[in-house]
């Protein structure tokens, strides 16, 4: 990537422990291939942490008076003021600028805003189960998924779960998109009660992996795959093979400081657009 004609203000400024803006900037251009096809040309939700991930964090959807010229906008229907957009990676640099160490994009591009081209399930564990629970919980959504005719790929979070992703062809609105994932986890937590729920309310979730579909809205984003968190330690979304969670006894982590060498190695989500497939019907899961 080109120079950034972006310049940075207080390049120094420490966003993590040991991790400045200035890292932050740097780690976006090395990402940049690999992180702009799942951010470019989407609504985008930032969030920001202009005095590190431990000083006020917020949210912001929309631009702001002295923002870069490089961070676009698109018009929403029904939302009063345009989304922050991005279509090229020299935007990048500008959004370490306004240190913006979260990315969550719309799973919509611009030209299709109404039709989703990706299902996000969020797999997340209750206190006290192990890696092989959710584990498990992955690989059973994967063959879900599979037999329904759609792709499966898996994401570490930065956190304690994990994502699978299924790439849609962008026909489906979003009612419908959501109406699938609800019903296909649903399914999922009907065949195995002890293992699974959907149950929002934590206090319902004890000893099973919580599968959630609300990440499937309309305006509801998940983490992007490449983008930094706003947590200790500073982790990083990464996609990931499934063979590489096989032996694992944790969810594996990833951190900004240590990104280069995930770089280098060949891409697991390589096969991503070939895998798009249109939303199966609910006539289709039901007969599974």
């Amino acid at each position: 990537m080109a120079a950034s004609p972006v310049r940075l203000t207080n390049p120094d400024k420490l966003l993590w422990r040991d991790i400045s803006k200035a890292d932050l900037r740097d780690y976006y251009e090395a990402a940049a291939t690999r992180l702009m096809p799942f951010v470019a040309n989407r609504p985008l939700t930032i969030i920001r942490a202009p005095d590190g991930f431990k000083g006020e964090v917020f949210y912001q959807r929309h631009a702001m008076k002295g923002m870069s010229k490089l961070i676009g906008t698109v018009k929403v229907k029904g939302e009063p003021k345009p989304y922050l957009m991005i279509t090229s990676a020299e935007a990048l640099p500008a959004l370490a600028q306004i240190a913006a160490v979260e990315i969550h994009p719309w799973a919509s591009t611009a030209s299709a805003l109404e039709q989703p081209d990706y299902l996000t399930f969020d797999l997340d564990p209750d206190k006290g189960l192990s890696f092989a629970d959710l584990r498990r919980a992955a690989f059973d959504m994967r063959d879900y998924l599979h037999r329904l005719g759609l792709g499966a790929f898996l994401k570490v979070t930065g956190g304690k779960g994990l994502h699978v992703v299924a790439p849609l062809q962008p026909r489906a609105e979003w009612e419908e998109a959501k109406e699938f994932a609800r019903a296909l986890v649903e399914a999922m937590a009907a065949d195995k009660p002890d293992a699974y729920t959907t149950n929002v309310r934590k206090a319902r979730r004890k000893g099973r992996v919580f599968l959630d579909y609300l990440r499937n809205g309309r305006t509801a984003t998940a983490v992007a795959a490449w983008s930094p968190r706003a947590r200790e330690g500073a982790p990083i979304a990464v996609p990931i093979a499934w063979s590489f969670i096989e032996k694992k006894r944790a969810v594996p982590r990833f951190t900004l400081d240590r990104a280069a060498a995930a770089f280098k190695t060949a891409d697991p989500w390589k096969d991503y657009e070939r895998a798009c497939r249109p939303l199966p019907s609910l006539e289709a899961l039901k007969k599974l």
